[in-house]
């Protein structure tokens, strides 16, 4: 194995392990902006107001997140073209070589 197919196999590794860590960030900043929302019924006058915010503040942290997610979704796309890329080249040399041997043991 080329150093090179390493290479993208560990950065698609790598940059899946990013998107899975800002995802379940995201669930959870939307869960407790859920909570908020929930627990803000309950409250009146000021309290609400403030839990409300606290519930924005949550949610906007969880935007946050998904959109953080998408530099390692690109990077694993970029990684999967360039190693299909890579399969490619190697199945031609082989196949070449393939041919060489046997024009050779002709």
């Amino acid at each position: 194995m080329s150093f090179r197919s390493l290479f993208t196999k560990g950065t698609a590794l790598s940059s899946s392990g990013k998107c899975r860590t800002h995802s379940q960030r995201a669930s959870s900043y939307a869960r407790q902006a859920m909570s908020s929302f929930r627990l803000a019924r309950s409250k009146k006058g000021d309290q609400k107001i403030d839990v409300m915010l606290d519930g924005l503040e949550h949610l906007s942290s969880s935007v946050l997140e998904v959109s953080d997610s998408i530099t390692p979704i690109a990077t694993m796309n970029m990684v999967s073209a360039l190693l299909a890329e890579n399969m490619k080249d190697i199945i031609q040399e082989s196949i070449g070589k393939g041919e060489a041997n046997n024009t050779l043991k002709k």
